[in-house]
């Protein structure tokens, strides 16, 4: 299987920039294929029919049709070719069984880009097929992504709890989650007042279970927490709920993405009567856990915080690293990775000197008010100012946050007796167990949050 395909399927890439020569008067017919003889609309009309045919094909075994009928862009002309699908496509079923359905479908603009997306139910799993069009209606782009269609992926919940639909949140930005709570009959709720830990996402527009692959750590966490006597809040992102009204928003920062919603959620567990307000925990992964100085800051009534696998230095400088990790899983950059990796390295030199962003350019998805917000944030040094008690922890397989992020908080820190610091051997990003190299094919096989390390935390929340 070609490496680019690899990547395409563990973070959701955009390729783009050029496009290979054809017709300008192409369009689709209602079947996808092109027609030279009417002038190409591309509306979410031509995102419906054309997405959805090139789909049929790939996941029907049609490859040289998908690659020949739908037109490509250059890049993506270059990346891939009817046996990579092939292989691709083998790979994935051979680790996830056959394909049995399309569930629900979805189109959207966003910039310069247009996106059909589907559900894609195989026999072991599900997940979303995105495909990215060009202006031009080019396939510039295909990958997968949480599924988003249906709420009932593992809906089978283990005794000892009860869970119940919750919403709050900004007046023009409401949220909707769950909140699991300890039960004796699965009914109703334990009696009295218990201890609550709130879930706040890493990056990117993560649903409430912060599903990844198969994967799904914060069901993991608030089944295993709530079976246990603690409550768990887990809530929908911002950005996976309104994505399309924030995606044009050019003033928008980690305050509007993260922080604003994880105040929310203090906010609202406080006026819940099982709820403990003395026992309020704030648990942030990823991002989440970069962003935990400034949520403690807002959120005084907390009790106490937990980072996991937070980053410490910068976006900037972690997502360069990540790529080229990626590209050397096999051993070798192939040249299309190069070129891709080079840009997204000037992009993110952009994002670490925001003055040299213009007014109306993205960067890394983002605008200047997002990078110039946190070129003045030093997560580190602001972790300093909480007083509560903090555990941080880390995994040694995490290739997305490497262990020298913990090591700058652990330098910071080492001093403040309301620190606890630790790495846990064998863990990955997803706060899950596994073996050899870490590499993104192993968030698509079913795993769990490791129990030891929640054990860890319940010990630390009582």
């Amino acid at each position: 299987m070609k490496k680019i395909i690899i990547m395409m399927l563990c973070i959701p890439l955009m390729f783009s920039m050029g496009c290979r020569n054809q017709n300008p008067s192409t369009t689709a017919t209602s079947s996808g294929e092109t027609d030279p003889t009417e002038e190409l609309v591309v509306d979410e009309a031509y995102l419906a029919r054309t997405g959805s045919a090139y789909l049929k094909s790939l996941f029907s075994g049609e490859y040289e049709k998908a690659y020949t009928v739908y037109l490509h862009d250059e890049a993506m002309t270059k990346a891939i070719n009817p046996d990579s699908y092939k292989a691709f496509f083998d790979d994935m079923y051979s680790k996830n069984g056959a394909f049995k359905k399309f569930v629900g479908a979805e189109t959207r603009f966003q910039g310069d880009y247009g996106f059909y997306t589907t559900g894609v139910i195989l026999e072991t799993t599900s997940m979303n097929a995105n495909v990215v069009f060009d202006k031009k209606g080019l396939i510039a782009g295909f990958n997968f992504t949480p599924f988003t269609f249906d709420d009932e992926i593992d809906s089978e919940k283990p005794s000892g709890l009860v869970e119940i639909d919750v919403e709050f949140g900004l007046k023009d930005w409401p949220l909707r989650g769950k909140i699991t709570i300890p039960s004796n009959d699965g009914e109703n709720p334990l009696p009295g007042k218990h201890p609550v830990l709130i879930l706040v996402h890493g990056s990117g527009p993560n649903d409430m279970n912060e599903t990844v692959g198969v994967n799904q750590p914060f069901k993991d966490i608030a089944y295993y927490m709530a079976q246990r006597g603690i409550s768990v809040l887990r809530y929908d992102k911002r950005t996976f709920t309104y994505g399309t009204q924030m995606a044009g928003l050019k003033d928008l920062t980690v305050y509007d993405e993260t922080i604003d919603d994880a105040s929310e959620a203090v906010a609202y567990v406080s006026t819940l009567d099982y709820i403990d307000n003395d026992r309020i925990f704030v648990l942030g992964h990823s991002l989440g856990g970069y962003l935990i100085p400034r949520i403690a800051e807002m959120t005084p009534e907390a009790r106490g915080y937990i980072i996991a696998a937070g980053i410490f230095s910068g976006l900037g400088e972690i997502i360069p690293y990540q790529l080229e990790y990626l590209a050397m899983i096999d051993g070798e950059i192939s040249e299309e990775e190069q070129t891709y990796i080079d840009d997204m390295k000037i992009q993110a030199e952009k994002s670490l000197n925001p003055g040299s962003i213009g007014a109306d350019e993205a960067v890394m998805g983002a605008y200047k008010a997002y990078w110039e917000d946190l070129a003045n944030y030093d997560p580190a040094a602001m972790a300093r100012q909480i007083e509560k008690p903090v555990y941080v922890f880390q995994g040694d397989r995490d290739y997305q946050v490497p262990v020298s992020e913990f090591d700058i908080i652990h330098e910071a820190v080492k001093d403040k007796e309301n620190f606890t610091l630790q790495i846990w051997s064998g863990m990955n990003h997803l706060m899950m167990l596994g073996e050899g190299k870490p590499t993104p094919e192993e968030y698509f096989v079913k795993n769990e949050v490791y129990p030891s390390l929640l054990d860890y935390i319940i010990n630390f929340i009582q």
